[in-house]
């Protein structure tokens, strides 16, 4: 993985993940809260693959160490500015942004970008990230039900983590990055 700077290319590549992920949350979070309002754990458990999976292909396709926490932190501000998808206020920006650190760190040493194994684990670790902290900081959820959204958040994110495979494969297939 390359050290920044970030070239122009790198930059609009980290701009179309953070809008694709903004662009599916409304549609993916709609469908997943009728499962997780009555169990009473996070929203984003049960989705956070489907927007997790954009941070790891910004950082797949960039290879550049801070292009998923960069990711992460523009949709933060998105939501922050707009208000849209339940803001949570100042707080947003680190929700949005320390799973997408934790995809940089992860690469960092586990350098399997175009390899399924991978983008599962970044992705299972960054939807892991942020049921976390939604659940701990936000919710206060207790133990039962933080672990329930804990589980939930890595089958999400294993299935995340897959899409975000096959994405980057059919890409890479047509020399797209």
């Amino acid at each position: 993985m390359k050290r920044m700077p970030f070239k122009t290319k790198d930059l609009i590549l980290i701009a179309l993940m953070a809008a694709m992920g903004l662009a599916v949350k409304p549609l993916v979070k709609t469908l997943t809260h009728v499962v997780s309002t009555p169990l009473g754990i996070p929203g984003g458990t049960l989705g956070g693959g489907f927007y997790m999976m954009w941070l790891t292909l910004a950082m797949a396709m960039t290879r550049r160490f801070g292009a998923a926490a960069l990711t992460g932190l523009l949709q933060g501000f998105v939501v922050l500015i707009t208000g849209w998808f339940g803001s949570h206020g100042a707080i947003s920006l680190f929700t949005y942004a320390l799973p997408g650190l934790v995809i940089d760190i992860v690469a960092l040493i586990y350098k399997r970008f175009e390899k399924i194994d991978g983008q599962i684990l970044y992705c299972l670790l960054a939807n892991l990230t942020g049921t976390w902290i939604v659940g701990l900081i936000i919710m206060r959820l207790p133990k039962a039900p933080l672990a329930i959204a804990a589980a939930m958040s890595i089958i999400s994110g294993i299935i995340g983590g897959s899409i975000a495979y096959f994405i980057y494969r059919e890409l890479k297939q047509y020399k797209l990055v």
